[in-house]
């Protein structure tokens, strides 16, 4: 009965880390959440989203700390006035915070 178990288990700690998403994927749901955030405004708000939301996402990318623990990954990023903070896991991301101006802990 234990060999099944240490499959299942041994399973899902590979699964966890081969979908552990990288940095590229990372840059990918910030183009993603910029060009949201541009939807919600004003017809030249869009235009800018789009015409400057991979130029936004990739400088974000390369100014964003990740922490990676295998199975998953945190990610802190500054989106402009705001601090981001996000987990990578099962290759998708989960926002856990974001604060205001400097209301985060470095």
């Amino acid at each position: 009965m234990k060999l099944p178990s240490t499959i299942v288990v041994l399973s899902i700690v590979g699964l966890l880390a081969f979908t552990n998403p990288k940095l590229d994927s990372y840059e990918q749901y910030i183009h993603q959440v910029i060009t949201q955030e541009a939807n919600k405004r004003d017809d030249l708000t869009r235009t800018l989203g789009t015409l400057f939301g991979g130029v936004a996402s990739s400088f974000i990318a390369n100014s964003t700390v990740r922490n990676n623990y295998v199975l998953f990954s945190t990610y802190d990023s500054n989106l402009g006035n705001q601090h981001l903070k996000v987990v990578g896991v099962l290759g998708n991301f989960f926002q856990i915070s974001r604060s205001q101006g400097n209301d985060h802990v470095q």
